[in-house]
Parts: structure tokens; C-alpha cells; sequence
């Protein structure tokens, strides 16, 4: 798992706008968009990737001059909504807004398709602050408690995830590192999670920061900490795992854009283009600052060797997982 942060050095360093239009026609060459744009969000309204996405579409709105609305579509673990795109018109009209979720897909058999079946946009977010919270009341407030409880109640502490989802293998990792095991629960994306512990139908869920932070300020959950190397630059207050004496590691959320097969190279330069642009000129990064998450633009062919990475090592870890 210590190979996971390696990913963040396959040559991050963005390529320029100007390699990726030396690929094929230039951005300028394309009208697009001419219509709205829906961008296809595989989760519930309110939590994280939700208000990311609707931050890039405003931002995309001003620059483009037609409206990108930010569609929901949940259900199978974000399969439903990739689905939309991957047999969407290839027009550039509809676009999704994900994240390394749509390898555990595949890896886990919840979709036959990846990313390999679609074209990368660019990647804008990275969120290394995805860890284990519970309620403020629980019997365990720290990984070795928690570790601890679970061994002595085996099965018996409810964990909510989305099936086949990207927490759904987080926890899978957790269980394989630590020996414990819980009893999973099916409550849906991260906004889903959120409401299922407040209301004390689960014991535990795994989500990110920035979708809990509320409850955490308000007193109502409690952060156990990331599965990281080093504390996260936006929450430095939150522990590591590892610091606590739990050796577990896992990977954060990779946030871009990508587009149907066959999607004409132009549409999709342009839209790099524009992203690369609203990076350059610090349009964005203090909104996704608000939100609890780190701006990170990577070109478009380096997200896609991101993910071929990403995914060798979630087969390794869900084959592991499942020996």
C-alpha cells in the first residue's frame, strides 16, 4: 500500500495546453459547446464531488457562455451515472464529474467498462482527507480503540458504505490491515452516509472531511483520522492512522473531468484549455479551498496514466482482500 503515494509523482507536473492541442486540432477550431452541457455527477446533491462539480460549472458557465448543469445520478456505486456518459452522445453535451471510484467498479465487478472506455479530461482535485468518522458518543474515538472494540465484537459494528463504491474497498483495506471485520450496510453515496450515523442506523462510515465537517463542528461525529503518510495540508489537526499505531494506508479521491469515446479531440482540448486557464489564474482554487479540498490540475493524458496506476494497485489490494 506504501506504493499508493507514489502515484502523485508519475509526472504531475501538468503538461502544457500546448502538448496536448499539438495532438490534434486546435481548441479554437470547435464551437462547442453550442447548447447547455450537462455534467453527470455519480452522487447525491450536498455531499463532496456534488459541490465540487457545481463549483467548476459555474466557473465553466461564465467562461464558455452556456450553461453546465450539474445532474445527479447515484445508484450501483456511481456505475448508473458513468453508464449515462459512457453511451452519451459523443458531442461533448454530456460529461462526467468523478473520481478513482470508477475503478473500484470495474475491479470489484460492479461495471464490465473503466476508464479505459472513455477519453480523460483534465484532473482538478486531489482530496487526501477520506477517513473513518463515528458518532461523538461512540465507545471508540481513536483507530486502536475502534481496532480493539472490533476484535472484542466481532461482526457486530455496523458500517455504512456504498457497494462497490470507492469507500466500500476502503474498508475492505481497513479489514485487511487490522484483522477486524464489520458488518457492512448499504446507505449510499457520502451525503447518504452522513445522515444514515447522525440517525444512529450505523455505527461507523468512511467519508470525506469536507462532507462531515459540519457534523464535526457541531459536536455530532468525530474524526478518527486519514489513512495517510502526513496529515493532510488543509486539516492538519486530524491524525494519521500510522501515527496512531495503525498501520493502514489508502488513497484519496482524484477528482477530473472525462468525456464519451470518440468525443471529438477538439472538444475536449477546449475544455482542458479552459480548466488549465481557471487554475492559472487562481480562479478556483480558493472555492475548493472553502470546500476542504486541494486544487491539483493535471493534463489529460497524465490522469489517465494517474488511473492506469491507481487501478493496479486496487487489484492487487481487492485480490488480496478477497484470498
Amino acid at each position: 500500500m506504501k506504493a499508493m503515494k507514489k502515484w502523485m509523482a508519475l509526472g504531475l507536473a501538468a503538461v502544457t495546453c500546448a502538448a496536448s492541442l499539438a495532438m490534434g486540432v486546435s481548441a479554437e477550431e470547435t464551437s462547442w459547446p453550442e447548447s447547455a452541457v450537462s455534467i453527470i455527477v455519480p452522487a447525491s446533491a450536498g455531499g463532496g464531488t456534488d459541490l465540487l462539480a457545481r463549483t467548476f460549472a459555474d466557473k465553466l458557465t461564465e467562461r464558455l457562455g452556456q450553461n453546465f448543469v450539474v445532474v445527479n445520478v447515484t445508484g450501483a456505486g456511481g456505475s448508473s451515472g458513468i453508464s449515462q456518459v459512457h453511451d452519451a452522445q459523443p458531442d461533448g453535451n454530456t460529461i462526467l464529474f468523478f473520481h478513482n471510484a470508477m475503478l473500484i467498479n470495474k475491479v470489484t465487478g460492479v461495471s464490465t467498462y473503466s476508464y479505459d472506455e472513455m477519453m480523460a479530461g483534465p484532473h482538478v482535485v486531489t482530496d487526501n482527507a477520506t477517513g473513518f468518522y463515528v458518532s461523538a458518543d461512540a465507545p471508540y474515538q481513536t483507530y486502536p480503540e475502534l481496532v480493539d472494540y472490533c476484535k472484542e465484537h466481532p461482526g457486530e459494528v455496523t458500517m455504512g458504505v456504498e457497494t462497490g463504491g470507492f469507500t466500500y474497498l476502503m474498508v475492505k483495506s481497513f479489514e485487511a490491515a487490522t484483522g477486524v471485520e464489520f458488518k457492512m450496510v448499504d446507505v449510499g453515496g457520502n451525503a447518504d452516509k452522513c445522515t444514515a450515523l447522525l440517525g444512529g442506523h450505523i455505527d461507523i462510515m468512511p467519508n470525506q472531511y469536507s462532507t462531515a465537517k459540519g457534523y464535526i463542528e457541531s459536536g455530532d461525529f468525530t474524526a478518527l483520522g486519514f489513512p495517510s503518510e502526513e496529515r493532510s495540508e488543509v486539516y492538519p489537526d486530524v491524525p494519521t492512522a500510522k501515527e496512531q499505531g495503525v498501520d493502514w494506508m489508502y488513497s484519496g479521491y482524484e477528482f477530473g473531468f472525462w468525456f464519451p469515446a470518440e468525443t471529438d479531440q477538439a472538444i475536449v482540448d477546449k475544455l482542458d484549455a479552459t480548466v488549465k486557464e481557471l487554475f492559472d489564474n487562481n480562479e478556483v482554487q480558493e472555492d475548493i479551498l472553502t470546500l476542504g479540498n486541494e486544487g491539483n490540475y493535471i493534463a489529460p493524458a497524465d490522469y489517465t496514466a494517474l488511473f492506469e496506476q491507481i487501478e493496479g494497485d486496487y487489484t492487487t489490494l481487492w485480490e488480496e482482500a478477497n484470498k
